[in-house]
């Protein structure tokens, strides 16, 4: 089925693979929906409680989603607090919702 809108560029889907790719991950998804149902940035140990996984494992995936630039991060005294920076990537927190419970 052909839209009147052409297919997305290959450089494009180049660029955005790898962060689709990298957010694609069980727990980096579960630390994107609890940041957007937040109201402002999250320190770790609230993300590690939310998530209910260990420190080192949050951390590890906090590091990628940020290397990726999907979250930002920001020192506030003894604290780090991370945000989500790419707001775009919660679409596929909303297409998960909206399939939730469909088999293929």
């Amino acid at each position: 089925m052909r839209t009147e809108d052409p297919l997305i560029s290959m450089e494009v889907l180049e660029r955005v693979a790898p962060i689709i790719r990298n957010a694609a991950h069980p727990l980096r998804l579960r630390i994107l929906d609890y940041l957007q149902h937040e109201d402002g940035p999250r320190t770790v140990s609230q993300i590690v409680a939310a998530c209910e996984a260990e420190q080192a494992v949050v951390s590890q995936q906090l590091r990628i989603l940020k290397d990726q630039g999907v979250l930002t991060a920001r020192r506030d005294g003894n604290y780090i607090l991370y945000s989500i920076a790419e707001r775009s990537i919660l679409m596929l927190l909303d297409c998960i919702r909206k399939h939730q419970g469909r088999r293929a």
